[in-house]
């Protein structure tokens, strides 16, 4: 049997505690690797969860600037409102904006002002009939020489004449004398009746009132204005108190009842009527202006509301029938079931709402393309009406709404592709108005008779606006009421032709117009 030396004993004991050395390594090198596998197991879930936790982040702050975007984009269209978008008036333009004045007429291209050829408007000569005053202009001879040679001036006989066209305010004291009779018989008195507006023993007349009247209900001038203009034209001879001017609404109203009854009747009778209102100021409460009426009425109501119950107070629209349309800028209560006239909807408060909801949302075609088409219509329809046709062609027609319900459809497609949420809502609410009263708004196409606007009732209550802004406010219902009725009669006369100064002395007198004077 081989037995090994003691050095092959020594070597193999040394490699034998070098192998157990080696594994116990190996061992310990792999629950080191396991440790780190583990380890690193465990750094790999915090950095997922790590990375998720600010993808979420991430998320939320990329959702807040876009929902800053947003609102930055309204307020920016808020900021960039005018009368082109709104029915802010152009007055309220602010002052680093450039006031856009509507105006339907085409552009000529020719320049501002006078054109080249176009007759100079002068006033022309008096004939000497005409003249009522003449002015001598004359040298002193015995003291004036020739400015060249020195020598005397001799009178030729010839003048330049010049005339002047001017107004003098004269004020008159009138006294009127009424003749006192005595019966012979039986010694009675007996005298003329003495007009009704000569109540006092000295009073304003006839004239100074309407004055005061027109200055007012038309020039919107304040009642102490009013009180120091009639002082100045008249070198300090008139000044009627405040409280005097302030009475002379009562009074004129009062003159109008009958009046005020017999245009209603007349009014109603009418095809087509425009109707709108506005709100006004009755001691510090918002109130509400209304107005009726057509090229040649101005029916004005004043309440204490902007409501359902005004309107039927005014009883103006129930008397209506089928036979009449109406023309308003959408304003619902129209459609109420207890009326029956026809409605027609104004088309330039839809173009401002198109041209709104086309500068919300930039990126969308289909309301300004709606808007241009309109236009585009309008215009052409002028036209025809200039060259004496009545109404479009068949085909002409059909293109048109075509047209319209083709953009219609688009703006479904792209409002409903759209996530702003602070434009969208009133984007889908005008498409949904759309086609809803779209007859109400396109009845002007077949019928060129219709208008296409309301604008001769915005314009009635212009006046008003400007009335607020200085006076501010009515001191009461009954003012408020009292205005409405004298603006009535004198926006009605001016309407005729019958002048505004005439129309109102008449009323001033206790004989108003009557509407068969008007209107026959």
């Amino acid at each position: 049997m081989f037995k090994p030396s003691g050095d092959l004993r020594r070597d193999y004991d040394r490699l034998s505690d070098e192998y157990m050395k080696q594994k116990d390594r190996i061992l310990s090198y792999q629950e080191q690797i396991v440790s780190f596998r583990h380890s690193n197991k465990t750094l790999e879930n915090a950095l997922a969860k790590e990375k998720e936790h600010h993808k979420e982040d991430i998320a939320q702050r990329d959702a807040i600037i876009q929902a800053l975007k947003i609102k930055v984009a309204h307020l920016e269209a808020l900021a960039n409102r005018d009368g082109t978008n709104t029915g802010i008036p152009t007055s309220q333009t602010p002052i680093n904006q450039k006031k856009v004045i509507p105006n339907s007429r085409r552009n000529t291209g020719r320049k501002k002002g006078g054109q080249l050829g176009h007759a100079k408007n002068i006033l022309e000569a008096f004939d000497e009939s005409e003249v009522d005053e003449n002015v001598l202009h004359e040298l002193d001879t015995e003291s004036e020489t020739c400015d060249i040679c020195g020598g005397d001036l001799v009178f030729t006989g010839d003048y330049v004449e010049k005339d002047e066209f001017d107004v003098i305010i004269k004020t008159v004291k009138r006294r009127h004398k009424y003749a006192v009779y005595e019966c012979r018989d039986c010694g009675a008195i007996t005298r003329l009746q003495i007009e009704k507006h000569l109540k006092q023993q000295n009073q304003y007349g006839s004239n100074v009132q309407a004055l005061s009247l027109s200055l007012m209900v038309t020039g919107n001038m304040a009642m102490n204005k009013v009180r120091m203009f009639l002082s100045g034209i008249s070198g300090g001879e008139l000044h009627p108190s405040e409280g005097y001017i302030c009475k002379l609404y009562k009074r004129a109203a009062n003159c109008l009842v009958v009046f005020m009854a017999d245009l209603k009747r007349f009014m109603i009778q009418r095809t087509l009527l425009y109707w709108d209102d506005t709100v006004i100021m009755i001691l510090t409460q918002r109130a509400c202006m209304r107005f009726y009426g057509d090229e040649k009425i101005s029916y004005y109501t004043a309440h204490e509301s902007k409501d359902l119950d005004s309107i039927i107070e005014d009883n103006v629209l129930d008397l209506l029938t089928e036979e009449t349309t109406v023309m308003h800028d959408h304003n619902t209560v129209n459609y109420n079931e207890r009326f029956c006239y026809q409605n027609i909807e104004c088309l330039q408060h839809l173009e401002r709402a198109l041209q709104k909801s086309a500068d919300d949302n930039p990126d969308h075609t289909w309301a300004k393309n709606i808007k241009e088409t309109i236009s585009f219509w309008i215009k052409k329809r002028k036209d025809y009406q200039l060259e004496g046709k009545v109404r479009f062609e068949e085909s002409e027609e059909e293109k048109f709404h075509a047209r319209i319900h083709k953009e219609m459809k688009r703006g479904h497609k792209e409002s409903g592709k759209s996530t702003n949420p602070t434009t969208v809502p009133s984007e889908i609410t005008l498409l949904n108005r759309l086609e809803k009263y779209y007859d109400n708004y396109f009845r002007w196409v077949s019928e060129f008779a219709l208008p296409t606007t309301d604008n001769l009732s915005e314009r009635g209550l212009r006046g008003i606006k400007s009335h607020m802004k200085i006076s501010g406010q009515f001191e009461s219902v009954a003012a408020a009421k009292n205005y409405a009725t004298v603006k009535t009669y004198v926006e009605t006369c001016r309407k005729n032709g019958i002048n505004e100064m005439m129309a109102l002395s008449r009323l001033c007198s206790g004989n108003p117009y009557t509407v068969d004077e008007i209107f026959t």
